[in-house]
């Protein structure tokens, strides 16, 4: 990803996820976020683009511990800046937001060090193979990098369309997390070939 595909990159990501979390923080903390993962040593943000037009995107990173932590120490205060509209919005996402501090703990309990964190394809280029492209693409650049495995999660209820592409891609279920909203969510876990 360029710097300039970010804007199209946070548009992808608010069409492919209306209604999630992260789409309701907004554009400002998704540019931070993923401009975040494409700066980082260990993070990969890869684009797949008809011209100028961005159709999808996968983010992700090496190491997820190492991440969070330079996330944290680095910009703390402009990911707080970013989430403020969500939180006078609706301020009951505090906790939530504050348990985003935590993710470096939960990650040591990942099936992976290295995750695919986020991927995204605007529904006008859906059914044309872009998604799998992506993945493909992402795999092959953590083997470049020298990872064995890559982790990911994704939700287990509703969600069977997903849950099948991944598996269609040889990623294996490694277990179902519930979160302490109560969403299910399925790791899955893909061995990268060298």
């Amino acid at each position: 990803m360029l710097p300039d595909d970010l804007p199209q990159v946070v548009e992808a990501h608010l069409e492919s996820f209306p209604g999630f979390f992260l789409t309701f923080l907004g554009r400002d903390f998704l540019a931070l976020l993923y401009d975040s993962i494409r700066t980082d040593a260990q993070g990969v943000v890869l684009v797949a683009a008809t011209g100028e037009t961005v159709d999808g995107f996968v983010a992700g990173v090496t190491e997820q511990n190492g991440f969070y932590r330079r996330l944290i120490s680095k910009r703390k205060w402009a990911f707080a800046l970013a989430s403020i509209k969500g939180f006078l919005k609706r301020p009951a996402i505090a906790p939530r937001l504050l348990r985003a501090l935590k993710r470096p703990e939960e990650s040591n309990t990942t099936s992976a060090a290295a995750c695919l964190m986020s991927i995204g394809v605007r529904p006008a280029a859906q059914g044309r193979g872009v998604g799998k492209l992506l993945v493909e693409a992402f795999c092959s650049e953590m083997a470049k990098r020298r990872v064995s495995s890559v982790c990911l999660t994704t939700d287990r209820d509703d969600n069977d369309e997903t849950n099948r592409f991944y598996r269609k891609l040889r990623f294996r279920l490694t277990r179902t997390v519930i979160t302490p909203e109560g969403r299910a969510l399925n790791e899955y876990l893909i061995n990268i070939e060298q």
